[in-house]
């Protein structure tokens, strides 16, 4: 009888014994699983943000403004000869600001077009007049970045530049898309003009092969006080 006892005391410790195993395993499961869950998620968030890093990094790295599309491009004076520029800029300087009303953005404008100027703003090429003189000023800029809503702009439209000179007011005429190696693509001009170009399609993956040209003309200058 003390041995059955004894034998009954043993298997109902067992029972509790598992019990307690059963009960603290799936306390474990009820907490570490959100935690695996979350953490997989962290993953799945953290190398998106690589991915979307990287795409951003290799798009800043594009310069819109292929040494071809301009080697044809001389500043030319009102009667249609070559001139020197009225004035100069050192590389990198701010130069100034340009808006579009109807987008309700505005950006600054920097001396060059390599990649630091083009990381802050919308880049002068060095090889053009500048935004408010006689000829056709060419300014470059990201397509993810400044000049990312350029394809929403249309004829008719207007673009605001400021600078140290005036403040001065353009109207978009038209809109092209070129190959990157298209020499023909900017043309000089005796009339103030702006010129504005930037990497196309807006959403390839990679160095994209084409380039939007948005081109307008000067009409209203008032220069500063």
């Amino acid at each position: 009888m003390r041995r059955k006892r004894s034998l009954l005391r043993m298997a109902a410790w067992l029972v509790f014994s598992i019990s307690l195993v059963v009960l603290a395993y799936s306390t474990y499961q009820a907490v570490s699983a959100p935690l695996e869950a979350q953490q997989a998620l962290r993953q799945w968030d953290e190398l998106q943000r690589e991915t979307e890093g990287g795409n951003a990094a290799r798009t800043a790295d594009e310069n819109p403004l292929s040494p071809a599309l301009v080697g044809n491009l001389r500043q030319m004076g009102s009667d249609g000869s070559s001139a020197a520029p009225a004035r100069t800029a050192a590389k990198g300087e701010l130069l100034g600001e340009i808006a579009f009303p109807s987008l309700d953005q505005r950006y600054a404008i920097l001396e060059g077009t390599g990649s630091e100027p083009l990381k802050l703003g919308a880049g002068h090429y060095t090889g053009s007049p500048l935004p408010g003189e006689d000829g056709n000023s060419v300014l470059a800029g990201h397509r993810d970045t400044v000049f990312r809503n350029l394809g929403k702009l249309k004829a008719g439209d207007r673009i605001e530049v400021e600078t140290t000179s005036g403040r001065y007011t353009y109207e978009v005429t038209g809109r092209r898309i070129v190959d990157e190696s298209d020499a023909d693509a900017v043309q000089d001009s005796a009339e103030p003009l702006l010129t504005l170009i930037t990497c196309y399609p807006f959403t390839y993956v990679g160095p994209a092969p084409e380039r939007l040209l948005l081109t307008a003309k000067l009409i209203e200058k008032a220069p500063d006080s």
